[in-house]
Order: structure tokens, then C-alpha cells, then sequence
């Protein structure tokens, strides 16, 4: 976590309290949390944090590229330590994010942008589907309507 406090002091930021619970949050996190998780979080430790103190720090972090937001298809932004490369594939029922461990620029994608003379300055690669758990739950919930009698793709 030094190195994104020093990220901070060396653009001339402030390393408020609040920073670095924000930032100490995200570092012990396995996953992607969304705003409201870290505020909740946020609030375990400091209690006078407000919500909108925590949107208005992670809307820094991001645009200093020290934290990295994962727009989910209809879901809420996640947000996580900028770690380089931001490559996921992304359950579009329950918001998990798993990390590839490969990068498309590496293959097609960047052959492409070369043969086109395209100067790539950024990229982010989500793949959007369904998890394990949501898809059986998804395969259980339309096999259920097919056995009531209607079909998947029945409305009324």
C-alpha cells in the first residue's frame, strides 16, 4: 500500500485519513467492492466517514489511476487497486469479478490495432456471462417454468 500513498504525496495530494482507510481496504480485499461496501467498511473504523466522502475519494484514486472501476452490465461500479492490467470475466447476476490471467492485447487484438495504425493508450477486457452458481441457479429457475408448463421464453 506504500506505493500508492507515495503515488498520492508525489502528485501533490494530501494523505488524508480517509485515503489511506480507503486504501487499506481495498488492499485487504479478495474481490472488487463496490462503493457502499467500502463505506460500510470505512464506517467499522471511522464512523463520521460519509458516503459521498468515500465516492468523492474513489472518484480521485480513479483518476489517478491508483484504484480501477469495474463497470458491471446493470450493476453497481466495483472498484479495486489499479493493478496494471484490468481483465475480468463478470457475472452479470451477482457482480463477481475473476481476473485473467492473460492479456488480449497480446494476441489478435493487438495485431489488429497495429495493421490499422492504431496507437492503443488504454485498455480494459470484461468478459460477461454468468458464474458458476447463477448459471445452475438460471438453468434451475427455467427448468422449473418449462415444468410448471410454460416455456423459457413465455410472457404474459
Amino acid at each position: 500500500m506504500s506505493a500508492w500513498v507515495e503515488k498520492l504525496s508525489a502528485r501533490g495530494y494530501k494523505i488524508t485519513p480517509q485515503r489511506r482507510i480507503i486504501l487499506e481496504i481495498l488492499g485487504n480485499s479478495d474481490r472488487h467492492l463496490t462503493a457502499e461496501e467500502i463505506g460500510q467498511e470505512v464506517r467499522k473504523t471511522e464512523p463520521s466517514i460519509s458516503l459521498a466522502t468515500v465516492y468523492r475519494n474513489l472518484n480521485l484514486l480513479a483518476d489517478l489511476q491508483i484504484v480501477s472501476r469495474l463497470n458491471i452490465h446493470d450493476g453497481p461500479v466495483r472498484y479495486e487497486l489499479h493493478g496494471g492490467h484490468n481483465h475480468h470475466l463478470v457475472c452479470m447476476d451477482c457482480g463477481v469479478a475473476v481476473k485473467l490471467g492473460v492479456c488480449p492485447m497480446q494476441g489478435e487484438v493487438n495485431r489488429v490495432a497495429e495493421e490499422n495504425g492504431f496507437e492503443v493508450s488504454n485498455h480494459h477486457f470484461e468478459v460477461l456471462g454468468y458464474c458458476r452458481e447463477c448459471s445452475l441457479k438460471r438453468k434451475l429457475q427455467q427448468a422449473n417454468s418449462t415444468a410448471e408448463g410454460g416455456t423459457a421464453g413465455d410472457k404474459d
